[in-house]
């Protein structure tokens, strides 16, 4: 799964963070590639279309929704336009300290893995210094990659056609 950390400035503060994560069968987690770039709102958009579609419709994509009608409408649009994708959105609740975690507690035992990239330098920096680092962007991807893929399977529910045709 591909979690997305959002940010809509192209002239510099916060980063915009899309971060895939998977699990192994042996229950261990890996970090499977990070996408971290300053964009305004069309590029952040055009990227995560792109990136979408280059990871392939297997892999789901997790949004944060900001509180507010704002924050409804982005996760709506963005749902939209990435229709044939799976999409997942959740407002986000507590501290950042509290979201990070559960993760924190699996890095820490070893149970996290990632791929040799050219991301991992400045990755690592990140996570290292959190919280006190400059930037948490990619913390925040993480942490929602995580809470995705750690929680157990929602069941499924049939939809009735007959309510489709109204």
């Amino acid at each position: 799964m591909r979690a997305w950390d959002l940010a809509g400035r192209a002239d510099g503060g916060d980063w915009t963070v899309g971060l895939k994560l998977g699990r192994r069968e042996d229950g261990r987690f890996v970090i499977l590639d990070v996408i971290r770039f300053r964009g305004d709102p069309a590029e952040v958009e055009q990227t995560i279309k792109t990136v979408a579609s280059m990871d392939g419709k297997t892999v789901k994509v997790a949004l944060s929704q900001d509180p507010g009608q704002a924050g409804k409408s982005q996760v709506q649009y963005i749902t939209r336009q990435l229709a044939g994708f799976t999409v997942v959105s959740e407002r986000e609740t507590g501290s950042k300290m509290v979201r990070a975690g559960p993760i924190a507690s699996q890095v820490n035992m070893g149970n996290v893995a990632m791929l040799q990239a050219g991301w991992n330098r400045v990755f690592i920096d990140e996570i290292s210094n959190y919280p006190s680092a400059r930037y948490d962007d990619q913390v925040d991807a993480l942490a929602r990659a995580f809470q995705v893929v750690a929680a157990p399977p929602r069941p499924s529910y049939a939809i009735r056609l007959d309510y489709m045709a109204r």
